[in-house]
């Protein structure tokens, strides 16, 4: 089955499932979960199932798969299906087992060959992919490769893993990487740096947030559980996982690129938000709220009036700089992402690939 077939396939048995979450009433969401009513998650041909570990839970799940497989063919395969359980459900441990008569599975879990974790990757839960790399490179190394067939086979593949570097400079002068990896049209052969593709992908992800992609369920479940009342710019990055942390990191060398266009303002945070030409004005005033009465909350739109800027009257002599080089109110208000001469990322988002380019 083709991804976009599995995709219009699942979402039938999402309809049966809310369908029979609305009817009997009794379900109950797994941990941060029920504000944006999450219970479902796919990918490729697999799927999650998230609830609260009780037996009205599971037997609506039970319900649902049973009415699914009734109407489109398709069943659930026990032999590779898995009910994960937390430490609390141990007393009803066996009951739910017997409901679904899944296999028990435990955390963590493997996805694409990694670990499912929170914590940082360390070593030893990457050496599959790792052994995977060593036999591709050894199939290879058999092989008389011209250097231009070489560097086809490698292509694919992250060159600055060391692994790749070193097949690839095997009998060969010393390989300047930082130029061999720009594009083609650049003067590169186009080969990806494993860093720089990490960096853009990791801001294509901090894009979605700062445009508030509506689309996304992520970028949902991040605005009600992990950001709050804060914005992405002001966060603190010592807080949350592991990746969350190595994300938020990367919004200073996103910063200067980022550019607002004041509308109504409803979309942007008043104090978090770097709109003004100083960046966050929280950063900027921290006393700013507590001198203008405006709540540290606040939309930007508390401040504009009829495509105008209306502050209130500020007696603060450190405060009364923020209505300094306030920016032009337009119509409607957008983000976009603006590269300058020289940028370091050179293709408008989403499509964020971070590339070294020399000064023009």
């Amino acid at each position: 089955m083709s991804p976009f077939l599995f995709v219009l396939v699942m979402e039938a048995l999402t309809l049966i499932i809310q369908q029979l979450i609305e009817q009997n009433g009794g379900f109950s969401y797994h941990w941060k979960c029920e504000a944006i009513q999450l219970f479902q998650l796919g990918f490729a041909d697999d799927l999650l199932l998230f609830n609260r570990a009780d037996t009205d839970s599971i037997h609506l799940f039970k319900d649902g798969l049973t009415a699914f497989a009734e109407l489109s063919g398709l069943q659930a395969n026990l032999a590779k299906s898995h009910l994960i359980l937390s430490r609390s459900a141990g007393a009803s441990r066996d009951t739910l087992l017997a409901i679904l008569n899944f296999q028990e599975g435990h955390l963590p879990i493997r996805y694409l060959g990694l670990p499912l974790l929170a914590s940082r990757l360390t070593i030893a839960d990457c050496q599959p992919i790792l052994q995977k790399i060593d036999a591709r490179i050894k199939g290879w190394e058999g092989v008389m490769l011209s250097f231009a067939g070489g560097t086809h086979q490698i292509r694919p593949f992250c060159s600055t893993e060391k692994r790749l570097r070193n097949f690839r400079e095997r009998g060969y002068a010393k390989i300047a990487w930082q130029k061999v990896c720009r594009l083609v049209n650049e003067g590169g052969l186009g080969i990806r740096d494993i860093q720089a593709l990490n960096r853009g992908l990791m801001s294509r992800h901090l894009w979605r947030i700062i445009t508030h992609d509506s689309t996304s369920i992520w970028v949902t479940w991040i605005f009600q559980y992990r950001l709050q009342n804060y914005s992405i710019w002001t966060i603190s990055a010592r807080a949350g996982t592991w990746g969350w942390r190595k994300m938020i990191r990367l919004r200073d060398t996103l910063r200067p690129y980022i550019r607002y266009q004041i509308g109504e303002g409803t979309s942007f945070s008043l104090w978090h938000d770097p709109w003004h030409a100083r960046g966050p004005l929280i950063l900027q005033f921290p006393s700013g709220p507590r001198h203008t009465s405006i709540p540290i909350s606040a939309p930007l739109s508390t401040v504009i009036w009829d495509e105008s800027w209306a502050w209130p009257p500020i007696t603060d002599m450190e405060s009364v700089d923020i209505t300094h080089d306030l920016p032009t109110i337009h119509v409607d208000g957008t983000v976009s992402f603006g590269p300058d001469r020289g940028a370091r990322f050179h293709q408008l988002p989403p499509m964020m690939y971070s590339a070294h380019r020399d000064p023009q």
